[in-house]
């Protein structure tokens, strides 16, 4: 089991998918607190 939340699991996909242009930088983005996509702790 993984302890990430459905959005980090979402983004995830994206990131692996060669069809979706999501990338590290958005995965970044998701866990900096400064950043408009922070996925924060809301599970």
């Amino acid at each position: 089991m993984s302890n990430m939340s459905q959005s980090e699991l979402d983004l995830w996909s994206d990131i692996n998918n060669p069809n979706n242009d999501a990338d590290m930088d958005d995965w970044s983005d998701a866990h900096n607190p400064n950043n408009d996509s922070y996925l924060g702790d809301d599970e």
